[in-house]
């Protein structure tokens, strides 16, 4: 099975080359009539933005989910103050996965008309259930994404896999912490990926992997083939009058921020990374311009 690399999901996009994909990875299937982008789109990748530069060269963006207490209008805006042109949306709370068509193009289209790419959607949970998967690739298909993060059951591994070739959308698989009984550790799915084609892969969550004992580098190591999204997230132990866990601004808590962008640099990743701040939905801005203010720092530091 052959590694895809990393910088071809710049050219990726709602399955516009999934069939090109689904051979790379030895998988089967061709993209419909609908792979196509909708017209008065362009088939053509998009620029990459002159802010890229800024962070290493990496796709940064944001996990909406910062932005939960918000409505659309109001995340875009914060986007724009934000200087991000890419988003990965948390359809709980900003477009239910249920949404009609018109919905989805109605939205897509807001954030076009914003200048802001839907890199992503999720973090969705997946049955093994063919029709409940393939909703997930169809509304990916229609936004445009460039990959998906999901939570699947170990039983529904084979199907996702099967769909992310059928549909050229790379999946990423998302670990939630102590909590999440699938993919809290490596060693709780190393054995279940085996087999499977790199497009079924993983979205590793920083923040996550401190709060379980576990060196999301490390992670990034041994899975440098499957690392299709990263959520930026550092968390270390609340204080007094504080949750259990709380956010600290990237590479001020446990997350070693310049091992993260060499390691990520050295594997060539350009899938959505995505600055996640949970601990302040009412205000998220401050301390998001904060985090992205030490990405840039440490980039800058790299050379």
């Amino acid at each position: 099975m052959e590694r895809i690399s990393r910088r071809s999901f710049l050219s990726f996009g709602g399955g516009i080359v999934g069939a090109t994909l689904a051979a790379a990875c030895g998988g089967g299937g061709s993209p419909s009539a609908e792979s196509t982008p909708a017209a008065g789109s362009s088939a053509q990748p998009a620029a990459a933005p002159a802010a890229m530069n800024e962070y290493c060269g990496l796709r940064m963006g944001m996990q909406s989910w910062c932005f939960r207490e918000w409505d659309l209008d109001r995340t875009i805006a914060g986007m724009q103050e934000l200087g991000l042109s890419n988003i990965e949306l948390a359809l709980v709370v900003h477009l239910p996965l249920d949404s009609a068509d018109e919905a989805l193009q109605a939205a897509r289209g807001k954030f076009d008309a914003a200048g802001i790419k839907i890199d992503a959607f999720g973090v969705e949970r997946v049955r093994n259930d063919e029709a409940q998967a393939r909703r997930l690739f169809e509304v990916g298909r229609k936004l445009g994404v460039i990959t998906i993060s999901v939570a699947p059951e170990y039983e529904a591994l084979p199907l996702v896999d099967r769909l992310a070739n059928e549909y050229g959308i790379p999946v990423g698989i998302h670990n939630h912490g102590p909590e999440d009984k699938l993919y809290a550790k490596p060693e709780m799915f190393r054995e279940k990926l085996a087999g499977l084609s790199s497009l079924t892969g993983l979205c590793v969550d920083t923040g996550h992997y401190g709060r379980s004992g576990v060196d999301p580098l490390a992670v990034i190591d041994e899975f440098s083939d499957r690392i299709n999204m990263v959520h930026l997230k550092d968390m270390v132990h609340g204080g007094a009058g504080e949750p259990e866990w709380v956010d600290r601004i990237v590479g001020q808590g446990q997350l070693d921020l310049p091992g993260l962008l060499k390691r990520l640099s050295a594997i060539d990743f350009a899938g959505p990374f995505s600055l996640e701040y949970e601990s302040d939905p009412a205000n998220p801005l401050p301390p998001m311009k904060d985090c992205l203010a030490a990405v840039r720092q440490a980039c800058a530091a790299m050379g």
